[in-house]
């Protein structure tokens, strides 16, 4: 197929309008296999999106969808190969529309979010879904798909035979964000709150910060960011430290912008790179995302708007067993 383009207002929750995102013809995605059970898919249409497969002994784990349906089916197509009569389990790692669109296109599966991601979703879902319609006729199939079992309260295990999957809250790119941890690999899969430059528009620096404090923590082979590249474990400690600093100091010279009186147009001032993070992350669209980073902390700090409102850290453990559903 040939795809002209895709701009923000095709995924709206939150995301940057940058203009066209990809040009080019025919179809293309990545699939790398970093385990013998665990594929990360990586979108070649919008902004380096990774979705995750988990084979287990007694189930199987879909870690988001991707942003075009024929991405996703690709995912649908594996799963359906693998799966072999086993449970599917679709986690969400957060509402907005680049990671969820696809859920659909999984019908029999157990679709597994933060309970703020089921409450966005239908809040916003269905308009978002009808802004993607508006802007590519592939979504025309798509309908709106909303979580079966929510995490609510503290975290949930869920067991599936050989491979134990931690699902915590992480919140900080958007209030409703979930990571996936696979204990035995050692594999974390963190929806947004990582990707190449942090993107808070939609969340909180704060719990940016608090969850990535909390990924540094955990012992890890590989991450796999909502967006971009898996970072190895040698990586992620300066990964993360860079990350937190970039956030240290974007919040520093925004208030430093405030307290001198300078108008919202003199944040252009504040370049991405004097921050940290290269003008060349996430395929050049870094300056764009850091630009709406500062305007948004802008708007919070000098009283324009309210942050987002908070989700509530984690203090329980549940766990779930595999049950009889399969794609």
């Amino acid at each position: 197929m040939v795809r002209t383009g895709l701009t923000a207002s095709c995924l709206p929750f939150k995301m940057p309008p940058v203009g066209i995102l990809r040009w080019g013809r025919g179809f293309a995605m990545q699939r790398d296999r970093i385990t013998d059970d665990i594929y990360v898919f990586t979108s070649d249409f919008y902004a380096q999106v990774n979705a995750g497969v988990v084979l287990a002994s007694e189930g199987v784990a879909v870690i988001d969808t991707l942003p075009f349906p024929e991405e996703t089916q690709e995912i649908v197509r594996l799963v359906k190969a693998l799966a072999e009569g086993r449970p599917v389990y679709l986690i969400l790692t957060h509402y907005h529309t680049d990671h969820t669109l696809g859920a659909c296109l999984f019908p029999q599966a157990v679709v597994i979010a933060h309970a703020l991601c089921r409450q966005r979703l239908e809040t916003h879902g269905e308009q978002a879904l009808q802004q993607a319609r508006a802007q590519d006729p592939s979504f025309a199939a798509l309908t709106l798909r909303l979580p079966d079992v929510v995490v609510e309260e503290g975290d949930l295990l869920l067991r599936l035979g050989n491979k134990t999957l931690h699902l915590f809250h992480a919140p900080g790119h958007s209030p409703d964000g979930l990571a996936v941890y696979v204990r035995e690999d050692r594999i974390l899969f963190t929806g947004d709150v990582m990707m190449p430059i942090p993107y808070i528009v939609d969340g909180d620096v704060d719990q940016t910060i608090a969850t990535l404090q909390r990924i540094r923590d955990l012992p890890v082979e590989t991450i796999v960011p909502g967006h971009g590249d898996p970072i190895l474990r040698g990586e992620a400690p300066d990964v993360i430290q860079g990350h937190i600093n970039y956030l240290t100091a974007i919040v520093r010279e925004v208030r430093r912008h405030i307290q001198q009186k300078k108008p919202r147009e003199a944040l252009r001032e504040i370049d991405v790179e004097s921050c940290g993070i290269p003008r060349i992350a996430l395929n050049g669209l870094a300056p764009q995302l850091h630009q709406r980073n500062l305007l948004a902390l802008y708007q919070r700090l000098s009283g324009e708007t309210s942050p987002s409102r908070k989700g509530r850290v984690a203090k329980t453990t549940t766990t779930a067993r595999s049950s009889s559903k399969s794609a």
